[in-house]
């Protein structure tokens, strides 16, 4: 029980500002002290992740929004973003990604040009969160990753931040695991949060699996350890966070903390992990 309260202690979940404009203020007390990343998606603009992070500090939560570096046109608009989120609002947290757009639509190729460019203020941010990709990247080589994931650990904690790392959706515990051995194994000791679907359907877990670009099928699921009924039938993670626990008592995997994509309803989501948490 030990272990799996530790794994919950300061879980995080991922929220459009629309999922965020939806929950219920009469349920706030759930979103208190719970770090959401607040997607940056193509069809919301800045203004609603701005709004998104005012109604999150209402609720008592601890907004991160995603800066997606190859969805911002201009090093004027990153300015903006992240002076009207971190130092008028008092974010401290800020996660990068590189972005889905094959053509950048500005000047930032990937997140090192964020990094590099000295946009980032020590005095206003304190926590900087990237991705791991356990599973690899259909676009990029191994290599490539390793060597960037480092880079930017590195880099980001030579400038005076904290660095966390969210891995990219996986429904395979062993790859997760070994995954998470090499991170340490390279000298990378920051904490890691490893992404785990909310319940949903079997085709709702697939549609989300082909949009994080990650390989999965039916038969895939059944291999893990999924268990599966039919393709309408309501699944958890719940298998693959009781091998988690396992592994963490097992071996020494360092800091190890959970996040969760919603896939649809972020109040029965939330409502899901907090029970779960509780081993209920």
């Amino acid at each position: 029980m030990a272990i799996r309260s530790q794994l919950f202690e300061g879980g995080s979940l991922e929220a459009t500002a629309k999922d965020v404009f939806a929950f219920p203020h009469a349920r706030a007390t759930m979103l208190q002290g719970v770090t959401v990343n607040i997607a940056f998606i193509g069809n919301e603009t800045f203004y609603d992740r701005l709004n998104a992070i005012d109604s999150l500090l209402t609720l008592g939560a601890r907004p991160r929004p995603i800066i997606s570096a190859r969805r911002i046109a201009s090093r004027e608009e990153l300015g903006s973003i992240l002076s009207r989120s971190t130092e008028e609002r008092g974010v401290r947290e800020v996660f990068l990604v590189g972005g889905d757009p094959s053509t950048p639509k500005g000047p930032f190729i990937d997140s090192m040009d964020i990094i590099n460019g000295n946009f980032l203020n020590p005095k206003a941010i304190q926590t900087v969160g990237i991705t791991g990709y356990p599973e690899g990247h259909p676009h990029i080589e191994d290599e490539v990753l390793w060597t960037y994931l480092k880079l930017k650990v590195n880099t980001l904690l030579a400038l005076g931040f904290k660095v966390e790392i969210t891995t990219q959706l996986s429904f395979d515990i062993n790859t997760v695991v070994t995954w998470i051995e090499q991170v340490r194994s390279e000298g990378i000791h920051v904490p890691i949060r490893v992404g785990i679907p909310s319940p949903t359907s079997i085709e709702g877990i697939i549609n989300f699996a082909r949009i994080c670009r990650v390989r999965t099928s039916v038969n895939l699921l059944q291999r893990f350890g999924w268990q599966l009924t039919s393709i309408l039938s309501r699944v958890g993670p719940d298998r693959f966070l009781d091998s988690l626990f396992l592994e963490t008592q097992r071996r020494d995997l360092g800091e190890i903390r959970l996040h969760m994509f919603p896939l649809g309803n972020l109040f029965k989501a939330l409502t899901w992990f907090q029970k779960y948490g509780c081993g209920t």
